[in-house]
């Protein structure tokens, strides 16, 4: 029987997975965890074929370009350099929204809904 999935297993397949620039946010995956449970994913083994299956797609999504709006947001919130080196690079999210974006894409909108709920929208 597989174990339990924990955030230390969740950690160490982004790491394997996805590429290391998106490693820049702090998180202790707790939360990311718990979602994870709610929609069974339940082991280390089950976490890397969901991420797997859905990687290049998700890496698309990270690279895709923002509108002009939202770089000046991001530009007035985290700095011009901090946000210029993101757009040189083509990557935006760190791993716990890859991890949201992996979860929308295979769950679609019962994800969505579940997402909405836990930000109180």
């Amino acid at each position: 029987m597989q174990s339990t999935l924990t955030e230390k297993d969740i950690y160490e397949v982004l790491r394997q997975t996805l590429p290391r620039q998106n490693d820049f946010a702090s998180c202790d995956y707790t939360e990311e965890l718990q979602e994870l449970l709610d929609f069974g994913v339940t082991s280390k083994l089950m976490f890397l074929d969901l991420i797997v299956r859905h990687r290049q797609e998700v890496l698309a999504i990270d690279e895709d370009p923002l509108d002009d709006f939202h770089v000046q947001y991001y530009k007035s919130e985290y700095g011009e350099e901090y946000i210029d080196e993101r757009i040189k690079d083509k990557f935006w999210f760190a791993y716990p929204a890859l991890i949201r974006i992996t979860l929308e894409l295979e769950f679609g909108e019962k994800y969505k809904s579940y997402s909405n709920k836990r930000d109180n929208i």
